[in-house]
C-alpha cells in the first residue's frame, strides 16, 4: 500500500506520462486538413516528436512503486537525460531540416545511443526482481548520469545557439539564400534549454521526490502547451507549391538530361545566362524594371566614396567570387568594401538591384558558365558549385529573378 505522500508522487508521475503519451499519439495521427497530404513538409519533426514522447512509459516502475530506490534512481536520471536530449534533437530536427542542415542527423544519432543506452540500463536495474544496488555501483551510475547530463546540456545549448543564429540571419535583409523558415516560432522556442536547465538540474542536486513531483506536473503543463502550439503547421502553403513545382521541373530536366546522354542534342546557346549582367549604373532593380522607371542614383554618399564601394563590391563578388558561398551575407561583402553595411546595402540596391538579386544573378550565370566549361558534369553539380544549396533552391530563385524566362533543356 502507498502512503499519502507516495500516492502523490505516483499520481504526479502518472500525469506526466499520460500527457506525454497523449502528445505522442496526437502528433502521430493528427494533421490539419490542409496538411494531411504533405505531413512531412508541414510537420518536419513529426516522427521524432512521436517517438521521443513515447519514452516516459519507462517510468512505469516508479508509478507502481514510488518507494523503490532503483525506480527512484531511474526517474530522476530519466528527467535529466531525456529532457535535454529531446530539446536538442527537436530543435535540430525541426529547424535543421528547414535549413537543410545535415550534420544534426549524425549528432542526434550519437546522442540517442548514449542517452537511451543509459536509460535502458537503469530501466533493467529497476525492473530486475529483488535486485538492490550497492553504494559503489549507485555512485558510479550517478556520476555517469551527471557527466552525460552535462554533455547533453552542452548539446542542447549548441542547438539553441544555432537556432538563434538562424533567426538572426532570417530576420535581416542581408541573407543571400531563401528558405521556408518559421522565424516567429523559432524566436519563441529556442530558449527552451535554458528553462530546462534551471528546472532539471536541481533534480540531481537536491535528490528530492517532492521536487520531482512538482517538476513532473510542470512538464505536464508544458506538454499540453507544446501540443497546442504544434497542432497548426508553421510552414507556408505557398512555399510548398513552389517546392513541388521546382521538384517537377527538376525531375523533368533530370529525365531530359538522361536522354541527352543517349541522344546528345545539337549545340545551342545558353537559354538562361546572365552574361549580359553589367555592374554599376547598367543594372536597375527588379521593381524599377517592372515599373519601367530609370535607375535611381545615390545622392547622399559622395561620388568618390560610392566609387570605392562599387570597387569593393566588384572585388568581393566578381574577383573573389564570394557568391559561391551559399551562406554569404551582406556583412562579408561590407568587410571587403571597408564601409558600413548601410552604405554597401544602398549601393547594391540602387546600382545592382539589391544584395539578394545581384548575388543570385551571379550564381545563375555561374551555373551556365560552369556547365560550358565542364560539359562532363551534371546540372546538379553545377548548381551546388555555384553557391546554391540544392536544385530546388536554384529553380525557385531563377523563377524569382526571371519570371518571364523558362529553361528549355
Amino acid at each position: 500500500m502507498f502512503s499519502l505522500v507516495e500516492l502523490i508522487y505516483s499520481i504526479a508521475c502518472t500525469v506526466y506520462v499520460t500527457t506525454s503519451l497523449m502528445l505522442s499519439a496526437v502528433r502521430w495521427f493528427h494533421a490539419c486538413p490542409t496538411a494531411r497530404a504533405h505531413k512531412e513538409y508541414y510537420y518536419p519533426a513529426r516522427r521524432i516528436v512521436s517517438m521521443i514522447f513515447l519514452t516516459p512509459a519507462v517510468l512505469l516502475p516508479y508509478i507502481l512503486a514510488p518507494k523503490n530506490h532503483e525506480a527512484w534512481l531511474l526517474t530522476k536520471s530519466y528527467l535529466l537525460l531525456i529532457n535535454f536530449f529531446s530539446s536538442a534533437v527537436l530543435l535540430f530536427a525541426y529547424f535543421g531540416k528547414m535549413r537543410q542542415w545535415h550534420k544534426w542527423r549524425l549528432s542526434s544519432q550519437v546522442a540517442s545511443i548514449i542517452t537511451f543506452g543509459l536509460v535502458a540500463l537503469l530501466l533493467i536495474i529497476a525492473c530486475w526482481p529483488n535486485y538492490h544496488l550497492t553504494a559503489a555501483v549507485e555512485q558510479a551510475l550517478l556520476t555517469t548520469v551527471t557527466i552525460t547530463g552535462l554533455l547533453l546540456t552542452l548539446y542542447s545549448a549548441v542547438a539553441m545557439w544555432l537556432v538563434w543564429r538562424w533567426t538572426l540571419e532570417y530576420s535581416t535583409d542581408n541573407y543571400s539564400n531563401t528558405d521556408d523558415f518559421p522565424l516567429s516560432y523559432a524566436r519563441r522556442v529556442f530558449m527552451v534549454p535554458v528553462f530546462q536547465a534551471l528546472l532539471l538540474w536541481p533534480v540531481i542536486l537536491f535528490d528530492s521526490p517532492t521536487y520531482v513531483a512538482v517538476v513532473n506536473l510542470l512538464i505536464s503543463v508544458f506538454n499540453v502547451v507544446f501540443l497546442i502550439t504544434i497542432l497548426s503547421p508553421k510552414r507556408k502553403e505557398s512555399h510548398l507549391e513552389c517546392v513541388m513545382e521546382d521538384a517537377d521541373t527538376a525531375a523533368k530536366e533530370q529525365s531530359e538530361e538522361s536522354c541527352s546522354k543517349i541522344c546528345p542534342p545539337p549545340h545551342t546557346p545558353n537559354r538562361f545566362s546572365f552574361t549580359d549582367v553589367q555592374p554599376k549604373d547598367a543594372l536597375c532593380t527588379r521593381n524599377d524594371i517592372t515599373a519601367d522607371h530609370p535607375c535611381h542614383h545615390l545622392k547622399d554618399i559622395p561620388e568618390n566614396t560610392r566609387q570605392k564601394i562599387v570597387d569593393g563590391i566588384e572585388m568581393a563578388l566578381e574577383h573573389q567570387q564570394l557568391y559561391l558561398n551559399p551562406n554569404l551575407r551582406l556583412r562579408e561583402v561590407a568587410e571587403v568594401c571597408g564601409y558600413s553595411q548601410t552604405y554597401v546595402s544602398r549601393v547594391l540596391k540602387e546600382q545592382y538591384g539589391g544584395f539578394f538579386d545581384y548575388v543570385n544573378m551571379l550564381r545563375c550565370r555561374h551555373v551556365d558558365e560552369y556547365m560550358d566549361q565542364h560539359p562532363e558534369v551534371t546540372k546538379e553539380e553545377a548548381i551546388t558549385k555555384s553557391g546554391f544549396k540544392d536544385r530546388q533552391t536554384y529553380y525557385r530563385i531563377k523563377k524569382i529573378l526571371c519570371s518571364n524566362e523558362r529553361q528549355q533543356d
